[in-house]
């Protein structure tokens, strides 16, 4: 009877969304961001700080520097364009020459929108970094 409780008990708490208790990890395992990771956070962060620009100004930063963006050691980040609607930019790492992630927001011609530079992939959703592969 007691493993047929332990078993009701333990089917009722992932039931209600209490998980047993995971083990504790261990002091040495640390999260690490990739270079694909960083370079999403950094579009995002000049997604937001174009944002804010646009909030008093009456057109788009044509400048990292502009929008007061410092990006993390080893990237690069290039505002490639703008145009009164829109416009787009691409993030490299020292780390993955040749690979980058580009985003943009905004109206833009096909012609305009930004690729990747390893994969070639062209950037499809506003305000969403798109990454080459970086394995």
């Amino acid at each position: 009877m007691g493993r047929a409780r332990h078993i009701y008990g333990l089917a009722l708490a992932l039931s209600l969304g209490v998980a047993p208790a995971a083990p504790a990890q261990s002091a040495n395992a640390t999260w690490q961001s990739t270079p694909a990771s960083v370079l999403k956070s950094s579009l995002r962060n000049v997604v937001a700080a174009q944002d804010k620009y646009r909030e008093t100004h009456p057109g788009f930063a044509s400048s990292v520097e502009a929008l007061r963006v410092t990006p993390e050691s080893g990237v690069k980040i290039q505002i490639m364009g703008v145009t009164a609607s829109g416009w787009r930019a691409k993030a490299t790492h020292k780390e993955r020459p040749g690979r980058s992630c580009v985003v943009f927001v905004g109206k833009l011609r096909a012609t305009e929108f930004p690729r990747t530079d390893g994969d070639g992939e062209m950037a499809g959703e506003e305000r969403v970094p798109l990454c080459d592969r970086m394995e």
